[in-house]
């Protein structure tokens, strides 16, 4: 009887090509020919990749049409949350938990929500705001970055940085190194800059000045090299890998169609820079999320920050019709009922965006039933929880995926301590501290990429104890 060899690939396989000067490395797709026998690890039997999303917007939420009226698993989508609908089952939401970030006895504002990412109260030296300790996506990079091209990649959607000037909060969420040694990770906001850092299609400095022509040619010379490597592939595997290569044709079309972009003074045209007050939230997420599945599934990086927008964050949402912004309608919502509903409008228009990541995860197909969602954990949190209180209790954390089943599916929603339904803004009381700790829930994510992590945080907002409730 005749046995046919089967082909394996190593999972750091790339198709490289080069054309006058320039050049190429393209990563693969999780290919059939990459795993085990049984499709459960890597054929040289290393486990399959795990990766993390953190994600940060700005100015809190409306509690009452934020907070889901369940709790555990038999749970519906809040007014604000339902844009998540089509992930539904991949989502776990945690609400009533204390963000212990406060400084001294009273509340900066803004700067508190980052140690929901770090799980340290802020840093302030007298000249400007720091981080107390290093990230969430930077200490799961600690221990899954190493064996990627690209360690971690950090990018923007909005440009506006009410903190800038400030100290490193004001331009980064990502924060490697010990405490009172950290380095900022500043984050990209042009997808044509994102693009080049993570696939390294770029003219060469002998290349024609036509970036988009050469960019096809290179693809083009990728796919000449692809044709050997089909046939040493099965059926299945050459169908994903023509999809792959047909799917990177079609993103750089989308990146050449953005509208044109603000031309800032002495510098080429880029992408994303028009001002803050008329930016392009919609087209920079879309292919943004496009970009981070590709390098996701190709295994170019497992850990990425997205700051949706910064601290306190000043855009409106032109794109819905709004022309205040986010930030004036927090506060403004306290008093009006016209802010209130703008500011409705603009928190459902975040989760949409949300919403957008996820499925580009979701339709990012691994393979064996698999897509990127049930290999990636993406952590969505916020700055406050009401913005015109600057409230750190409540903090609303949504978590989407399962991080290689590490997290419950479907999703639940965990309440630390139950709203009060005459004062569902938390006014009367919004910085007492809750019997549980934003911190168990970081830390809970931190295991599915470091077991023998034992605790997250410090200087008194950190954790030892994971969030149980929301583990598989």
């Amino acid at each position: 009887m005749l046995h046919l060899r089967r082909t394996f690939l190593s999972r750091r396989t790339m198709l490289r090509g080069a054309l006058g000067g320039a050049s190429v490395a393209v990563g693969l797709p999780l290919l059939e020919a990459m795993l085990d026998a049984n499709g459960e690890a890597h054929a040289d039997g290393s486990a399959l990749p795990r990766r993390i999303i953190t994600w940060l917007t700005a100015n809190g939420v409306l509690l009452d049409r934020f907070e889901p009226s369940q709790v555990g698993a038999d749970w519906s989508l809040s007014e604000q949350l339902e844009p998540l609908a089509a992930v539904k089952d991949y989502v776990n939401v945690c609400t009533g938990y204390q963000n212990h970030g406060m400084v001294g006895d009273y509340i900066s504002g803004h700067v508190e929500g980052v140690t929901a990412l770090t799980g340290y109260p802020y840093a302030y030296d007298g000249f400007g705001y720091n981080a107390g300790g290093p990230s969430l996506d930077q200490l799961a990079a600690d221990a899954v970055g190493r064996e990627t091209p690209v360690r971690s990649m950090q990018i923007a959607i909005s440009k506006a940085n009410t903190f800038a000037g400030s100290g490193p909060l004001g331009s980064a969420i990502s924060f490697t190194g010990e405490p009172g040694a950290l380095t900022a990770l500043a984050p990209i906001s042009s997808p044509k800059q994102v693009w080049q850092s993570l696939f390294g299609i770029f003219p060469g400095p002998d290349a024609p000045e036509d970036d988009r022509a050469v960019r096809g040619l290179m693809v083009d010379a990728v796919r000449a090299q692809s044709a050997s490597l089909r046939d040493r592939l099965g059926a299945a595997d050459r169908i994903r890998l023509d999809a792959h290569l047909q799917g990177i044709d079609e993103l750089e079309q989308k990146l050449s169609a953005l509208p044109p972009p603000c031309i800032m003074p002495g510098e080429p045209a880029q992408e994303n820079l028009e001002p803050v007050g008329s930016e392009l939230i919609t087209p920079v997420t879309t292919v943004m999320a496009e970009l981070i599945a590709y390098a996701l599934r190709c295994d170019i990086t497992r850990s990425v920050s997205v700051t949706f927008l910064g601290l306190a964050g000043e855009t409106p949402y032109t794109e819905i019709g709004l022309t205040a912004t986010k930030h004036l309608l927090s506060h403004d919502a306290q008093y009006s009922t016209t802010a209130r509903d703008q500011l409705h409008q603009s928190v459902v228009f975040e989760m949409t965006k949300l919403a957008e990541f996820a499925q580009a995860l979701r339709d990012a197909d691994e393979g064996n039933g698999l897509n990127l969602l049930d290999s990636t954990i993406l952590y969505a949190t916020s700055d406050c929880s009401v913005g015109w209180l600057h409230s750190i209790s409540r903090q609303p954390v949504i978590l989407i995926g399962t991080g290689g089943g590490h997290l419950k599916y479907p999703g639940v929603h965990s309440q630390a301590t139950p709203n009060d339904p005459d004062d569902p803004n938390g006014i009367s009381s919004p910085n007492l501290p809750a019997a549980d700790n934003v911190s168990d829930i970081a830390l809970s994510v931190l295991r599915a990429y470091d077991p023998n992590a034992s605790s997250f945080g410090g200087n008194g907002a950190e954790s030892n104890s994971p969030l149980d409730e929301i583990l598989a």
